[in-house]
């Protein structure tokens, strides 16, 4: 082989490595853009579940104050001529308030826990984004440097943001 012929077989090769890179960059950033859309529509859950805790706990304030206010008022008609038959209405009332608070204490409780749980999906798919963009970077700089060995760095960062990713999605 002539030297030109070697020449040409070198950047053959030096050329397929960047594509082989190239790919790998498009690949990554397609998982990332899947880790970052997972991300943010848990973190949109998450805001939304939290407003729904905190319009529960707001009615199980409003029903227990009720409670108290029925339970008061049936010990104010004690004092009044005539009012037993008010005693029985506020002591009903203020039972019916009492059951229903607790039964929305129990839904604001769930609630609270699915926040909980949508956080932490969030969290794990938001690490995976970020070790998908390290992976584009490892990949930047292999093009940059003529060094695969950032290349198959990138491999290893690419795998642990795939498996953050799934682990994410499998939080129950």
């Amino acid at each position: 082989m002539e030297a030109q012929e070697l020449q040409e077989h070198a950047e053959h090769a030096h050329h397929a490595g960047e594509k082989g890179i190239g790919l790998t960059t498009a690949v990554v950033g397609v998982l990332m853009a899947v880790a970052t859309m997972l991300g943010h529509r848990a973190h949109t859950r998450e805001v939304v579940l939290q407003t729904e805790v905190n319009d529960k706990w707001g009615y199980y304030q409003a029903k227990n104050i009720r409670s108290h206010m029925y339970a008061a008022d049936a010990k104010l008609a004690k004092l009044m001529p005539n009012g037993e038959t008010l005693v029985e209405d506020f002591a009903k009332d203020s039972e019916k308030q009492k059951k229903d608070a607790e039964e929305i204490r129990k839904d604001a409780e769930k609630l609270t826990e699915e926040t909980h749980l949508m956080e932490h999906k969030a969290n794990f798919f938001d690490f995976s984004e970020l070790a998908m963009v390290i992976s584009v970077v490892l990949c930047s700089i292999a093009l940059l440097s003529e060094n695969k060995m950032f290349w198959k760095l990138s491999f290893i960062t690419t795998l642990v943001g795939v498996g953050l990713g799934i682990w994410g999605l499998m939080l129950h």
